[in-house]
């Protein structure tokens, strides 16, 4: 498939607003673009989406693609994956990026297998070599290798972006993409799997990455007791607990809460670490966080470089201290107090 110089990004949206992993996407492709003298271009599921428009002009997107059809209000694989293949056949686009989210984890190997082409999932970073083929860096062997593959042979080029692992660009207001609204024909009766509708996830066993509160604790947390206590406050704020590689290694956590280079990337709105020194592993997991609350014994711990709030003390004696608060403040909120 001969192909032009466009970077094309499949943006997930939830109730009308952009998913940050398709806004770093926009910033990879904007990037990516500039190296190939072309065009970022955005594929949105739905034309009722018009407040899209700006927020994806202001991450990068020159043109916006609707794919426009009642069948694609809500995910199917079999219709997403239709008509991405017959847009992209027809466009013949050098590169498409979405996010390793759970749909596109789902959508990209299906759609690769599709067009007949190969597939780079949750990268870390992308690049291009001299020849401008995309580089995708991802971590293997249980996040213990960094790996770099290459899909020298087939066009497009598709990668799925892990979320979390990129800074969004600021966005510039100023751009007006022009705006394509492309209405996919589907014979219904050939669909297999029918979406009945969606379960919001459980707080407390959604994916971290996909969390907007995380209470993270390390070896400096002390005891699993006082972990006890960082469940409670998780749970207080509305959050999830992790840990960094010093509390999963004393079993005060399993892996999979892991947040680290070997672990998760995570970009929470709020992100407090308990008794976390900050070694630079986990900090490349988590410095991306909207705010940085760190709480350690040390006072020249490193984790308090990256943090916008800085708690020198104990965990097992600040935590608590929290909690009281915070039911103190529900109290007043409930009886109508405003002390």
């Amino acid at each position: 498939m001969s192909s032009d110089n466009n970077i094309w990004v499949i943006a997930e949206h939830s109730e009308g607003h952009l998913e940050e992993v398709s806004a770093e996407a926009l910033t990879y492709g904007r990037k990516l673009a500039e190296d190939l003298d072309g065009n970022v271009i955005a594929v949105v599921f739905g034309n009722d989406n018009q407040a899209l428009v700006g927020t994806l002009g202001s991450y990068g997107a020159d043109k916006i693609v609707f794919l426009d059809s009642p069948l694609l209000q809500e995910y199917c694989a079999e219709f997403y994956v239709a008509a991405l293949a017959k847009l992209f056949t027809d466009k013949k686009p050098e590169i498409v990026l979405c996010g390793a989210t759970p749909i596109g984890r789902d959508l990209a190997p299906r759609l690769a297998a599709r067009l007949g082409t190969g597939l780079i999932s949750d990268c870390i970073s992308l690049t291009l070599n001299e020849e401008k083929l995309l580089l995708g860096n991802k971590l293997t062997y249980g996040g213990r290798v960094s790996s770099i593959i290459v899909c020298p042979n087939t066009k497009p080029q598709i990668a799925t972006l892990k979320p979390g692992v990129i800074s969004m660009s600021r966005p510039d207001n100023i751009k007006k993409p022009e705006v394509i609204i492309i209405t996919p024909q589907f014979n219904q009766k050939e669909l297999r799997t029918r979406v009945k509708g969606f379960i919001r996830a459980d707080p407390e066993t959604i994916s971290l990455d996909e969390a907007d509160i995380i209470v993270a604790g390390g070896r400096g947390a002390g005891s699993q007791a006082n972990f006890q206590l960082l469940d409670e406050l998780a749970k207080h704020l509305g959050g999830v607990v992790a840990g960094s590689l010093g509390a999963v290694d004393e079993g005060w956590l399993p892996r999979r809460k892991l947040v680290g280079q070997t672990g998760t990337t995570v970009t929470p709105r709020l992100y407090l670490a308990c008794g976390i020194s900050g070694s630079v592993y986990h900090v490349l997991g988590m410095r991306d966080s909207e705010f940085i609350i760190a709480i350690d014994k040390d006072p020249n711990a490193p984790i308090f470089k990256v943090a916008d709030m800085s708690i020198v003390g104990d965990v097992g004696e600040v935590v608590p201290a929290v909690i009281e608060c915070i039911k103190k403040f529900a109290q007043n909120t409930d009886t109508g107090n405003s002390e």
